[in-house]
């Protein structure tokens, strides 16, 4: 009896595995918890102590929704669901561009292939896992707007040597600083302005500084200046106070036109 048991296991043991897809093979007790396209990147860390018997994958497979064997390279988007903005890559790069390091781009960077999903080209990822344009970064519209304000030496009359963008070169220029009050233009060494401010877009530093509404300011000096209005979509004069300003302050007409008009 016992010699029957056995022949009829190993015949079913014969059969089960004749019957098993290509690069998987017949296991009477395999895991229960296998290794899929959809988690080979985070296997399950915890699995029930069961077996499950039936036709399982080979060793360095993976298994897809079909049921199919395949190498982890070969998963296919389909089996990879992401985000928006984001493709799946069998080769992607091990150091992405991320809103922290997209305008000073590592410079050594892993030479691996990493599986998954990434940014398409053109996004950047977020903290939070998304994808997004540069432009749409946290605190992105701030960088831009105070890239984009005149140098302003303060309300005091210290000497501070600091730098500023000219976003009309390109370049940072040393300025003094008075010691308190200005804006955000305003840095301690050309390398932190350069980084900043150096890989602000045309269209984006328009289009942050045009948005932005028109406000007197703080003081009571009284200076005329102009600035875009979204709701004419032209550029007015107006009285500017003197201190306290944003970016959509221009000192001529024509800059203003050339700026967000043009």
């Amino acid at each position: 009896n016992m010699q029957l048991v056995l022949i009829l296991c190993v015949v079913a043991g014969a059969f089960a595995a004749r019957d098993c897809p290509a690069n998987s093979h017949y296991n009477s007790c395999g895991t229960a918890c296998p290794i899929t396209c959809e988690n080979h990147l985070n296997p399950p860390k915890a699995c029930v102590l069961m077996c499950n018997p039936g036709c399982h994958c080979d060793e360095g497979y993976v298994k897809t929704k079909d049921g199919q064997c395949v190498r982890p390279s070969e998963c296919s988007s389909r089996n990879a669901v992401c985000g928006e903005n984001q493709e799946y890559q069998t080769c992607g790069t091990a150091c992405p561009l991320t809103c922290k390091n997209y305008d000073n781009p590592p410079k050594i960077c892993n030479l691996m292939c990493v599986i998954g999903c990434q940014c398409k080209k053109g996004y950047v990822r977020t903290d939070d896992g998304k994808c997004v344009l540069p432009e749409n970064c946290p605190n992105r519209a701030a960088e831009v707007n105070s890239c984009l304000m005149e140098s302003d030496t303060g309300m005091c009359r210290g000497y501070f040597p600091m730098f500023h963008y000219d976003a009309k070169t390109g370049q940072c220029k040393e300025f003094i600083y008075g010691g308190c009050g200005g804006n955000g233009n305003r840095f301690a060494t050309e390398e932190e302005c350069l980084k900043k401010c150096s890989s602000i877009r045309i269209h984006e530093a328009k289009a942050a500084v045009c948005d932005e509404p028109i406000e007197r300011g703080l003081c009571l000096a009284f200076m005329h200046r102009y600035a875009y209005d979204k709701k004419t979509g032209a550029c007015k004069k107006f009285v500017y106070g003197g201190c306290g300003k944003n970016g959509n302050n221009f000192k001529t007409l024509e800059e203003c036109n050339q700026t967000c008009v043009a």
